[in-house]
């Protein structure tokens, strides 16, 4: 018997090899069948909206500064009779709130996170660290925080709660020595100050780079005229100059120490054993 199929002797076209093979993929009026397990596609992937809005949303640094200051400047301020040092502290965390409330209304996925009591900064946002003043502008306002200012130069958040001006120094040289001493500038990584006029409503928003000049106080180590800031609210440093002014802000602060030292030190040498013996004249 030859086979039809192959034209081999010893089979039909029915037991044909070749026939059973191509059979097993083919239906009775021989199409090609589809494969009887179901296969699950993935159908297309929806846009996502919320990812498409964080996207668009980012804000640069520069307006990041622009809205907090367009916003600052429209929460009005009812000026109350009380000391204004009392007064600026009962109403920074109100004020504190509004802002946040109103910018994420405009910027619902800004991350915005007001700090507890004692942090090293008054708010964060869109990680910008900023510590706010409410002020009248008559006098200086005390603005030293020495984890703010050792991240202002090295970008690190590890310096301690507490420490003492040799901690300070000695943190700064590990840092050099590490090569995190910022070389260029980045005024996103700077301490930045909030200054609401009271009186006015004026708003300013500086990174501490770009103010105009620091006051050296014995007690209270560096302190900021904010009245001369607001007359010199377009003033800003240069990248060129950038080292020179981080030099400048270290060394009003070491003459407020060097002053602070020599106010005290007759005090700290004295014998106070001498004021109480009888045989002492």
């Amino acid at each position: 018997m030859k086979c039809s199929i192959c034209n081999s002797i010893g089979h039909n076209k029915r037991s044909c090899n070749k026939n059973i093979i191509n059979n097993g993929n083919k239906n009775g009026s021989g199409r090609n069948i589809k494969n009887p397990k179901r296969v699950k596609v993935k159908p297309l992937l929806r846009s996502n909206t919320k990812s498409i809005r964080m996207s668009s949303d980012l804000s640069s640094y520069d307006e990041t500064i622009k809205e907090i200051t367009r916003i600052a400047k429209d929460i009005e301020l009812q000026k109350s009779d009380c000391d204004g040092r009392i007064d600026s502290a009962m109403k920074e965390i109100p004020f504190l709130k509004e802002l946040k409330t109103r910018l994420h209304e405009e910027h619902p996925i800004w991350d915005i996170v007001i700090s507890p009591p004692r942090a090293s900064c008054d708010v964060m946002i869109n990680s910008i660290r900023i510590n706010l003043k409410l002020t009248d502008c008559k006098s200086s306002d005390n603005s030293m925080n020495k984890p703010s200012i050792y991240y202002s130069i090295t970008g690190l958040s590890d310096y301690p709660y507490s420490s003492t001006w040799n901690d300070f120094i000695e943190r700064i040289h590990t840092a050099k020595s590490q090569g995190n001493i910022k070389i260029q500038r980045n005024k996103s990584t700077e301490y930045h100050y909030l200054v609401k006029n009271k009186l006015s409503g004026d708003v300013l928003l500086k990174p501490i780079f770009d103010i105009h000049a620091y006051v050296s106080n014995a007690s209270n180590d560096l302190q900021i005229n904010w009245k001369n800031e607001f007359i010199h609210r377009s003033y800003n440093t240069s990248d060129s100059d950038y080292l020179k002014k981080v030099e400048s802000l270290l060394s009003c602060i070491q003459k407020s120490v060097k002053e602070m030292i020599q106010r005290t030190k007759k005090f700290a040498e004295m014998d106070l054993s001498s004021l109480f013996n009888s045989n002492s004249e």
